[in-house]
């Protein structure tokens, strides 16, 4: 069976050539692979051929003449589920020169306007190799084409991540209810993703994080799964990630084991504000930066410190395209300041360090309307007690 139905396929592409046109591009060569630490860029070309990379580098090329078959040269992997993909023309992993200078010469396509996607993905020699062995006017790199489409979501995407929320609420109520003083943080962790597992979580996204206290030292490894026991009277923290259909969730809140005190709570409520008002600022034209800043008015009149950064795209990725307040990483153009456009899909996370208290952290995902961010699950936004 494909990754995603055919006719949502048939339409990417539609759209993708539709842009290569307007651009002036003859060929497009797509690269993904899961081992990439930078982005983890697994969905460039599972978005336009449904396969998804198991191991290593993989590529696709798209010629920009509906007659000319598409290509795509699969990971390292032994063996292909030739049902998972429309594409019929597919070889096996192999020098990606090699394999577009065939393309080239099967197809008679003397000197095409080249571009290339997901550069980022693959080692800077091949870059530099694409460049100096290719015979053709002008290789470009158009990233920025995929990631702009993959941005704005489709009606199946976003029932896609609305289902994959709906099983990551499964966790955190397993999480509620199986916690109690002396239970292991990576024993929740361990339940939680029994519990989304079972609810039909393909995989988490990223590491299924469970802090716990208030050591700023020790919470400095969040995302570490440690043997740390929970206490009576301990505010934890869980931030965490499922998958349907190869699309992603990404949702945080915050525990106490026992009855949650009132400044945890009035502390709390302003995540919660802060939240509320970057979803009411997510409205189509709007920068991403003036999200962030929405929040961070919010967040500065209780809290002190730097709280840039507050949210992202997701989809295929549970970091993508748009970034949110991420654009005072000046010297990385993947994370320049871009305005939303409808059915966008963020995330929201404000956060905040308490030395009383510890790490405490909401975390959402929103659809760009033009109201506003519409939530996109049904979780509570209170602290879950234990």
């Amino acid at each position: 069976m494909l990754r995603f139905p055919r006719e949502e396929l048939e339409k990417r592409v539609r759209r993708v050539r539709k842009e290569m046109e307007k651009r002036g591009i003859d060929l497009l060569v797509v690269f993904s692979s899961p081992g990439s630490m930078r982005y983890g860029q697994r969905g460039h070309v599972m978005y336009l051929s449904g396969y998804e990379p198991y191991f290593g580098n993989n590529m696709l090329i798209l010629s920009l003449e509906t007659n000319q078959e598409p290509l795509l040269q699969i990971d390292q992997a032994d063996y292909f589920p030739s049902q998972f993909t429309w594409i019929a023309n597919t070889i096996q992993a192999q020098d990606p020169i090699k394999t577009i200078r065939e393309y080239l010469r099967e197809a008679k396509i003397g000197s095409p306007r080249i571009g290339i996607v997901g550069e980022y993905s693959i080692p800077p020699q091949l870059l530099d190799r694409l460049n100096s062995k290719l015979k053709t006017p002008r290789i470009r790199l158009v990233s920025d084409l995929l990631e702009n489409e993959r941005a704005v979501k489709s009606e199946y995407e976003i029932k896609c991540i609305r289902r994959a929320s709906g099983i990551a609420k499964i966790g955190f109520e397993a999480a509620a209810e199986f916690t109690n003083p002396g239970v292991a943080e990576c024993e929740i962790v361990g339940e939680i993703e029994r519990a989304c597992r079972t609810a039909g979580s393909e995989f988490f996204p990223h590491h299924t994080m469970v802090s716990s206290g208030s050591d700023e030292k020790y919470l400095e490894q969040w995302w570490y799964c440690s043997k740390r026991r929970l206490r009576k009277k301990d505010a934890w923290n869980m931030d965490f990630g499922t998958m349907y259909k190869g699309y992603c969730c990404d949702i945080a809140r915050s525990f106490f084991v026992g009855r949650t005190p009132k400044k945890l709570r009035d502390l709390y409520q302003v995540l919660v504000d802060a939240e509320i008002a970057g979803q009411k600022a997510a409205r189509p034209g709007v920068l991403g930066s003036e999200v962030n800043e929405a929040v961070i008015e919010v967040m500065t009149e209780t809290f002190e410190g730097d709280f840039s950064g507050i949210g992202h795209g997701v989809g295929l990725e549970v970091h993508e395209w748009p970034f949110v307040g991420y654009q005072y990483i000046k010297n990385d153009p993947i994370y320049k300041d871009s305005k939303l456009k409808e059915n966008m899909v963020i995330s929201i996370e404000p956060q905040v360090y308490q030395p009383e208290i510890g790490h405490i952290q909401i975390e959402d995902e929103f659809l760009v309307t033009k109201s506003g961010g519409k939530k996109m699950n049904n979780i509570p936004r209170e602290i879950f007690e234990c």
